[in-house]
């Protein structure tokens, strides 16, 4: 009975943790805006992520059309549902 303190204690703390998505930091090709894909592991071609730029504050959902794996980056191309394409240029993994 002693410990029912600590461990409601450690309960609460481990239901009171901030919840983290993983996000991969890096920035738009054309832009040179700052970007982050969500989740942050490494995508497959016809993977959806999503993009949040930095610039506007906004977050848009695409599909992962071309994944290419570089010495220090990984360039990935990805497309909106209009149609827009943009080349990330991310931290390498």
């Amino acid at each position: 009975m002693k410990s029912l303190p600590f461990v409601v204690t450690i309960i609460v703390g481990l239901v009171c943790l901030p919840l983290t998505v993983p996000a991969w930091d890096g920035f738009d090709a054309s832009t040179t805006g700052l970007v982050e894909i969500i989740p942050g592991n490494l995508p497959s071609r016809g993977d959806t992520v999503d993009v949040r730029s930095y610039d506007d504050d906004t977050t848009q959902t695409y599909l992962v059309e071309n994944v290419t794996q570089n010495a220090r980056t990984v360039e990935v191309v990805v497309r909106s549902t209009n149609g827009g394409a943009r080349m990330l240029v991310m931290e390498g993994h």
